[in-house]
Parts: structure tokens; C-alpha cells; sequence
């Protein structure tokens, strides 16, 4: 009775462990498929780029922004896995290029760079005229935010801003100034100089910084209005004169040149540079570049090239830099309605 007891008793044992095991095994299966299952899909990569990715730049060459983008794509091939060509679409103050870009094909290989506020200004003035709209890109990064200068010969009567203010109030249309045309930032400020001044300005429009700066030093001119980086060079070598800059604050690369504000000129001027595809780009696609171009920004080589280009940093991701765009557009829209261009 006792020896049969406990065969009962180890079978139960027996029995129970069994039971225990099998669910342990089913267990360790399920865990085991989902981990698998997850694994799979963490490793899982875009099948992207397999090509140099063509860039469109809407400006001359040697200007500022094609001389970013050259900088900057050249450092992002260590970590895009492929190489950049860039191309040249200059006319009609960047929108050839921007229509370029915003008409291009789909696939990854073609993007550009964007020059906000210029970009969002074409279409609000000109409608229907322009073959493409914000909602035509889609946005990869912003790289650069620029502030706007006045700048003059060296051996201009101007020394500073005031100066020059002055002399147009008196002789009304008699300077003529250098710009990038209807449109774009420097429009945009020069409309809000005559505003505020009461000043008058013969405006004779250039494709680019580099060809408005060769009619400036070459006495064809009396001013140029541009970007800060674009003439930071000239600025270092004196041969040319900084009269102000369009910062909230005065800028580290130009640090003994006031304000517009505390030259009297009370408005701000910036031109962002980044970089877009079409907008039926694929957003694995966009988050991959922007991914690269972050890592890029980040880069101490990188980092060191761009301050001695003066290269003004200013990263913003996809969502970030799609939300100002967008932000933008709205308030020169409005302003618009207000006072047309």
C-alpha cells in the first residue's frame, strides 16, 4: 500500500512537470517568434540611395548659396552613402530652380536647394504664373539662416548707414543699388526702407550675390544689399565696406557692424537655406536625408569648413522646418493683402 502510494505520488509529479515543460516550451516559442518578428523588422533597412542624388541649385555658381550647398553636400557623402552633383538652375531670382525641384521626379534623386523667404514670395505675387507652391515641396532640412547686409565700396562717401540714408532722401532714384530681385528678401527690405525713410532707390536687379558684387566694386552701382556670408571674404579682406547687418543682434562673423535697427532701420532681414524634394517624395527618403544632414551639421570637420566660410548654422528637421514655412507664408501672404509687391 505505502510502495503504491507513492508510485501515485511521483507519478503526479511526473505528470505535473510535464505539463509545466510543455508550457514553458510554448512559452519560449511565442517569445521567441515575436522576437524574431521584431528583430526582422528593426533591421529592416530603406533600400536607399543607390546613386549619386542630383542637387538643383537656383543660383550661379560662386554665389552663397551654392557655395553652401557644395560645402555642406561634400561633408554629408561620408554619411550618405553616395555621392551629390550639383547643378546649376539660375533665372528669374530663383524660380527656374525652385520649379525645377518642385517639378522633378520622385524617387529620391533629385532635390535643392530652397531660399526662403524668396521661395514663398514668387507665388503669393505672381499666382498662377508661377508653376509651383509651397505644397509642392517636400522639406528636408534647413541648413543655414543669413542675415541681410548694406554694403559699399571702400572708397564710397558712405560710412555709415545714416550716411547713406541721407544722401537718398536728398536725391531721390539718383543710387542705385544691387539687389536679387522682385520678390525676394532683399525687395522685401528695400520696399520697407523706402517706407520708413521716405527714400527712393534706383533698384537694378542681379542673378546671385557674385555678378550684383562685380558691378558694385567695379563703380557700375552705389550699394548692394545681400547676404552677410556671401560677402564675408570682401568683408575680412576690406574690399568692401559693411554698413549694417539684418540680426536681431549684431553677428560674430561681422562683430563691429551695428544693426539695422541701431542704424535707425527698423525691421530685420534673413534668408534661410535648406534643402526640399518634390513633394511626392518618399518621407523614408526625406527623413534619411535630414538624418544625414543633421550628422553633417554635427561633424567638428564640417564645423570648422563652414566658420571659415562664415556659414551661419541653423538645423531644423522636416516637421520643424516645414511648420515655419508654412508659418511664413501665411504672414507675407497677409502682408500682401496689406501692401503689395
Amino acid at each position: 500500500m505505502k510502495r503504491k502510494l507513492m508510485l501515485l505520488v511521483n507519478a503526479v509529479i511526473i505528470l505535473t512537470l510535464l505539463i509545466l515543460t510543455g508550457c514553458n516550451a510554448q512559452t519560449q516559442k511565442s517569445t521567441g517568434e515575436g522576437t524574431k518578428k521584431a528583430s526582422t523588422s528593426s533591421a529592416e533597412k530603406l533600400d536607399y540611395p543607390k546613386k549619386p542624388i542630383e542637387t538643383i541649385v537656383a543660383f550661379n555658381p560662386g554665389g552663397g548659396t551654392d557655395t553652401a550647398a557644395r560645402t555642406v553636400l561634400q561633408f554629408a557623402e561620408k554619411y550618405a552613402g553616395t555621392s551629390f552633383a550639383v547643378v546649376n538652375k539660375p533665372g528669374a531670382g530663383g524660380a527656374i530652380g525652385f520649379t525645377q525641384i518642385a517639378l522633378a521626379p520622385t524617387d529620391g534623386y533629385t532635390i535643392g536647394m530652397i531660399n526662403p523667404p524668396s521661395l514663398l514670395m514668387y507665388p503669393i505675387k505672381d499666382g498662377d504664373a508661377v508653376k509651383y507652391k509651397l505644397d509642392d515641396f517636400a522639406p528636408i532640412a534647413n541648413l543655414v539662416t543669413d542675415p541681410g547686409t548694406f554694403i559699399v565700396a571702400p572708397n564710397s562717401p558712405f560710412k555709415t548707414f545714416q550716411e547713406f540714408v541721407d544722401y537718398a532722401k536728398k536725391n531721390p532714384e539718383k543710387l542705385k543699388i544691387a539687389y536679387s530681385g522682385p520678390g525676394s528678401t532683399e525687395d522685401l527690405a528695400l520696399r520697407q526702407l523706402e517706407e520708413q525713410n521716405g527714400v527712393k532707390l534706383k533698384k537694378v536687379p542681379f542673378e546671385g550675390t557674385a555678378p550684383g558684387l562685380t558691378a558694385l566694386l567695379g563703380g557700375h552701382v552705389d550699394i548692394q544689399i545681400t547676404n552677410a556670408s556671401e560677402v564675408y571674404t570682401q568683408y575680412k579682406e576690406k574690399t568692401i565696406r559693411v554698413l549694417a547687418v539684418g540680426a536681431e543682434s549684431k553677428i560674430k562673423m561681422m562683430p563691429d557692424v551695428p544693426t539695422y535697427k541701431e542704424s535707425g532701420f527698423d525691421t530685420t532681414q534673413i534668408a534661410m537655406r535648406g534643402l526640399a524634394g518634390p513633394k511626392d517624395m518618399d518621407p523614408k527618403q526625406v527623413q534619411y536625408l535630414a538624418d544625414v544632414m543633421k550628422k553633417t551639421l554635427e561633424d567638428p570637420d564640417f564645423q570648422k569648413k563652414a566658420e571659415e566660410l562664415a556659414l551661419p548654422l541653423d538645423f531644423m528637421g522636416p516637421e520643424e522646418y516645414k511648420s515655419l514655412l508654412e508659418k511664413m507664408s501665411a504672414d507675407f501672404a497677409e502682408e500682401f493683402k496689406k501692401n503689395p509687391w
